[in-house]
């Protein structure tokens, strides 16, 4: 075994739980010196906000499922999969996001949907279409938010980059299959693959950023419910930071790999983005609180789709029956 591969390893089984214990061991010792001031809150549980808290994660998750539809029913050769096939191969295959790294969530894509006549690499490429358009709706989405968070940053730098976002985004879209082709041809030529690159229409496109931004909103909403359920009285004007400050933290803790599902590297995001040095108890509770309530729709969900990954798995019996008869 290269020492490459071992360091790899070490990485991904070893940085990961150190990384978190860390992180967990921070929280405990900011809530052993914030307790006074969380208790002095007198807060109170407030289960309707709760379950729009749940009812908003709920939306944030089976939309971005519905572009997973569209996309790879349109880019399929012809195989289609209905929603409820879609949020079984989906939603249950995001359970797995809780152990370190992304490959297993997509493999267990691949090979629940290989039977249905969808190859690997459309698998793979939609994925990554997915993705690509979720993170551009996400930081415009984000900046937008910070545009109304008196003293972040000024609001002309958020509304820049707003604008430049909005303009980089008309462009990829105007643009999208030469775009589209460099990535995939990078993406080809640095990691010696094969993946293929068919080309989405416009009016998916456009679907796909429609349905992310749903998500995106609901996302951040769930943040500001969550407060109001664990009960703080955050007024409307205060929602614009804890929305940006869930949708950057989540964004940028996707890409921590080593963590599960960006397990712990959020929270802390979260806890900076809301002025924890500060010692709000706000800053504390809610990173915790939000992950929380994310972690049980995840389960809800997750159980929901492995109920009907079993459909799933049936209707590929035929069709597998019918490849293997032999010629008449």
């Amino acid at each position: 075994m290269s020492r490459a591969r071992i360091l790899r390893i070490g990485l991904k089984y070893v940085a990961g739980p150190v990384i978190l214990a860390c992180i967990a061991f921070f929280f405990y010792r900011e809530f052993e010196q914030n307790w006074a001031n969380v208790r002095a809150q007198h807060l109170e549980f407030r289960p309707g906000f709760i379950a729009i808290a749940v009812l908003c994660m709920l939306v944030a998750y089976l939309t971005p499922t519905l572009g997973w539809q569209l996309t790879i029913n349109e880019l399929g050769g012809g195989n289609k999969l209905t929603f409820s096939q879609t949020v079984a191969t989906v939603n249950s295959s995001n359970l797995v996001k809780y152990v370190p790294g992304k490959v297993l969530t997509y493999a267990l894509q691949m090979y629940w949907l290989a039977n249905r006549g969808f190859s690997k690499a459309l698998v793979l490429y939609v994925n990554a279409l997915s993705l690509l358009v979720s993170l551009a709706v996400s930081l415009i989405f984000g900046f937008a938010c910070v545009f109304f968070v008196p003293g972040f940053i000024p609001p002309w730098i958020a509304l820049a980059i707003v604008i430049a976002g909005l303009a980089l985004d008309i462009v990829g879209f105007a643009y999208h299959s030469a775009v589209l082709g460099w990535l995939v041809r990078t993406y080809n030529r640095v990691f010696q693959r094969e993946m293929s690159h068919p080309e989405p229409s416009g009016a998916l496109l456009g679907k796909l950023h429609a349905v992310q931004l749903v998500s995106c909103t609901a996302f951040a909403l769930s943040a500001y419910f969550t407060s109001r359920g664990i009960g703080y009285y955050v007024p409307l004007s205060g929602a614009p930071r804890l929305m940006a400050a869930i949708v950057f933290a989540d964004t940028i803790a996707f890409f921590a790999v080593f963590t599960p599902g960006g397990l712990g590297v959020r929270e802390a995001l979260m806890y900076l983005a809301l002025g924890g040095s500060k010692g709000t108890s706000l800053a504390i509770t809610l990173p915790i609180a939000a992950r929380v309530v994310h972690m049980g729709v995840d389960l809800l969900l997750g159980g929901i789709a492995f109920r009907l990954l079993s459909q799933l798995t049936r209707s590929t019996a035929p069709a597998i029956a019918e490849s293997t008869k032999p010629a008449s």
